[in-house]
């Protein structure tokens, strides 16, 4: 699972949840093995309903047992049987209790069938059909399983320590395509009727949560990879750019078959996009359903690429689906590997520099948000509901520790393991010591410390570090100190260091293991070192105070061998603006780094400089082929004056590839143009954009003009029926701007209720913002009556927000 992404333009994927004060849980207790779901239903997308059968195929796990509990949410239960056999059963909440006609034992196998009916479920199976506001809108059905919701639409055991075939027989308008897990048996129509029926068996074993179904208005496109065939289904709009979307997959499956030593391990490896979809993709078992936000256009692929969430997806078909955490505590056994594998496939695609920096991007996420209450291990199992784990500490945490663990046995002893890993336990159920035992059987390292501090406990370690050269003795000793706070999550840490010697322009690596509180290190140097680098390429986890003349930090920008320490040097050089040899440096680095990443941070932290000279160094980084670092130029040539600029400014506003670029020019121009402001304003809303962009740029700017005209424009942005990119975008101007007005307020509290999923976690984010005493009652109302997670958490940290603000009680 993928958590939204750009489309959504608060960060889903980081924000805190809290399990300090939840209940504990643990791994479900079976009393039987389901072996294979038979569904064979009719969906009737117009009137929201799914009818018919599923027959489960279990064996008691019991030497007596009388009765068998099913999950099963609020749907109408027509009959229940065993073979020929009709039985009684009691339908309490989410539990269908059944009771059997005589007592069974493990060696028996029984054929439950149940004839249901469900009609707009509150989860696990959702409806999308056009309305007034969106006539444009396709019909269509799509579930949602994770975590535990698939029982809304189906019984089952809907919990992730079992694993069983399935098989989805399903009839549909035959206008539309039925897509489900595994492989296509035969497609049946009806004329009379004017119905199909698609027959999908998948017959490798799989939790229930990781099946799906899809149905509308598709085509296939086909590809391969070796002697694996991929299916990509989208609208018939989209064909032209799916290639540009989907046309690494093949390459990915290669990959990681090839690192993780298990080929690809299902019939078939698909991709479906659908609209509204509350992640960004989902890895149900062969068909890997996507958000439609994805396919773009060629323009929007200067800025934007699937490749990350394609590979995030796919990844997951070994880690997550092959292999399955037995509960959710271990949830990162999923979503860390498969976080870390997207990783992978970036370093090997575009090289080390860029998966680097995504994994320090990762690190300081974490290092910022490990404070106070929000502090828990990436084990935990303490949680209300289980997508309450689901967030970065799983994700981001995950990766990091991952590359750490690469990064202390290396990347023979790393895959070695992993293969272990994997062979070992595919098709099974997998909890955090298995992975451990495996690395252990695998390369005989003893990791109990490794996983004990970064997987089972938090926090990081804070190092100062101190160097200090010594003329007589020829060695330059470096000195570390552990500062962290020291308690029941967090203690000393163990970990191996590389720290990077710069003697007379030639560097040496040396590796030490820090494990005590305070150490000392000595490296030879026979004369003063132009530069120590700690923790080279920036692979562990941490925070760290280690002072640097500002001539160590230009030598860094300009020497270091990895993109992310020099992006450090830069985070650090722009704290000294009135240096000439600074400047000097940063504008080396803006114009001739081979890392993008670095000339686009050189770039911005120009920008922030006040000195004329600079300006015809940012005109030259405005030449870069990569649009990251031309939308940097545009966004920092706000700041400055001139002829130049603003004829800069305006040839990428109407010309420029990037869409991004377009809308970083139209915040610089509206600075510096005010005599234009309405021209640009006016062209900027008449133009589309992936994921509207420009559009919400041009709101972001005609807020600050801050009066009623801008307010009325915006508020009419964000009525049902504009696109939700633009409406969330509204709304959150709206609370910034103007939301302490009662007319705003009022506004915003009107869409407590909105259909589209993103736009109502906006809305209820945004009446935490404002602070105002009179939503506490209209949260409290839809709490009740709220089924996601996500959205209940929203609405309680409002209603605690707003309580807070007003020192009221609980």
């Amino acid at each position: 699972m993928k958590p939204i992404f750009f489309i959504i333009i608060f960060l889903i994927f980081v924000k805190p949840s809290y399990t300090q004060n939840a209940p504990e849980h643990f791994t479900r207790d079976r009393t039987y093995d389901v072996l294979h779901y038979k569904l064979n239903i009719a969906v009737d997308i117009k009137n929201k309903t799914c009818i018919g059968d599923v027959n489960i195929k279990l064996v008691p796990l019991r030497m007596s047992t009388d009765e068998i509990q099913f999950d099963a949410g609020e749907m109408e239960i027509k009959n229940l049987r065993l073979g020929m056999k009709h039985l009684d059963y009691e339908h309490r909440k989410d539990t269908l209790f059944v009771r059997l006609d005589k007592i069974y034992n493990f060696t028996d196998t029984l054929s439950i069938t149940i004839s249901y009916s469900v009609k707009s479920p509150k989860k696990g199976l959702y409806f999308i059909i056009p309305d007034s506001g969106y006539p444009n809108k396709q019909y269509q059905v799509w579930s949602q399983g994770a975590a535990e919701d698939n029982h809304y639409w189906f019984p089952c055991y809907d919990f992730p320590n079992d694993r069983s075939t399935s098989e989805m027989i399903v009839t549909v308008d035959d206008k539309y395509t039925a897509i489900s897990n595994g492989k296509l048996i035969e497609i049946k129509k009806d004329k009379n009727n004017k119905t199909a029926t698609y027959h999908w068996f998948e017959g490798k074993t799989h939790p229930s949560y990781l099946i799906s179904l899809i149905i509308g208005e598709y085509v296939e496109l086909k590809d391969s990879s070796d002697n694996v065939p991929i299916s990509n289904y989208v609208y018939k709009h989209q064909q032209a750019d799916v290639y540009r979307s989907f046309g690494k997959t093949p390459k990915m499956i290669k990959f990681f078959s090839q690192k993780i030593g298990y080929p690809y391990p299902w019939e078939k490896f698909g991709q479906a996009v659908v609209s509204d979809f509350i992640y960004g993709g989902m890895e149900n078992v062969s068909i890997v359903t996507l958000t439609d936000y994805t396919i773009h256009d060629s323009r929007a692929h200067l800025d934007y690429s699937s490749d990350g969430l394609v590979a995030h997806e796919l990844a997951h078909q070994w880690f997550g689906d092959l292999l399955t955490c037995k509960d959710w505590s271990h949830a990162w056994l999923n979503e860390g590997f498969a976080t870390y594998f997207e990783n992978l496939f970036r370093e090997f695609d575009l090289g080390k520099d860029d998966a680097a920096k995504e994994i320090l991007d990762a690190q300081i996420v974490l290092r910022n948000i490990d404070q106070d209450e929000k502090r828990r291990p990436m084990v935990c199992n303490k949680y209300n509901y289980p997508m309450d784990l689901f967030d970065t500490r799983i994700y981001g945490k995950g990766a990091v520790v991952l590359n750490m663990l690469r990064y202390f046995l290396g990347d023979g002893l790393f895959w070695k393991a992993v293969n272990h890993y994997v062979n070992k336990y595919a098709f099974q159920c997998v909890e955090t010591n298995d992975f451990k035992v495996a690395i252990e059987e695998a390369t005989g390292y003893n990791l109990y410390w490794f996983f004990d501090q970064w997987v089972y406990k938090s926090g990081c370690p804070t190092f100062n570090v101190v160097t200090k050269w010594d003329k007589s003795s020829q060695k330059v000793y470096v000195t570390i100190k552990q500062t962290q706070k020291i308690d029941s999550l967090t203690g000393i840490f163990k970990t191996p260091i590389d720290i990077q010697v710069w003697t007379n322009g030639i560097p040496e690596t040396y590796r030490v293991m820090v494990e005590r509180a305070e150490e000392t290190f000595s490296f030879p140097s026979y004369r003063q070192p132009d530069l120590v680098i700690f923790d080279k390429g920036s692979k562990i986890l941490k925070k760290v105070n280690q002072e640097k003349t500002v001539n160590e930090w230009i030598f860094q920008l300009e020497h270091a061998d990895d993109g992310v320490d020099r992006l450090m040097a830069i985070d650090e050089l722009h704290w000294y603006q009135d240096s000439t040899n600074v400047l000097l440096s940063l504008s080396k680095a803006a114009l001739d780094d081979p890392f993008w990443a670095v000339r686009q941070e050189a770039v911005l932290a120009l920008g922030e400089v006040k000195r004329s000279e600079i300006t015809e160094t940012l005109l030259r980084a405005y030449g870069d082929q990569d649009s990251r670092v031309r939308s940097a130029c545009v966004g920092v040539l706000g700041n400055f004056k001139g002829e130049k600029v603003i004829n800069t400014l305006k040839y990428a506003f109407k010309s420029d590839s990037s869409y991004f670029v377009v809308a970083s020019a139209l915040r610089s121009l509206m600075k510096i143009d005010s005599a234009n402001q309405k021209m640009y304003l006016k062209e900027a809303i008449q133009r589309n954009s992936h994921g509207e962009i420009i559009r919400r740029t041009a709101l972001e700017s005609l807020s600050e003009r801050n009066d009623e005209d801008a307010l009325n424009t915006i508020f009419s942005q964000t009525k049902y029926g504009v696109d939700q990119n633009i409406r969330i975008q509204a709304i959150k101007i709206l609370t910034s701007g103007w939301g302490q007005r009662d007319d705003v307020f009022y506004n915003i509290l009107k869409m407590i209720h909105d259909p589209n999923f993103a736009v109502r976690r906006t809305v209820i984010s945004s009446l935490g913002e404002i602070g105002d005493l009179r939503a506490l009652e209209p949260l409290k109302k839809i709490l009740n009556e709220e089924q996601d997670s996500r959205v209940i958490n929203d609405i309680n940290e409002a209603i605690q927000k707003i309580k807070s603000m007003n020192k009221v009680n609980n």
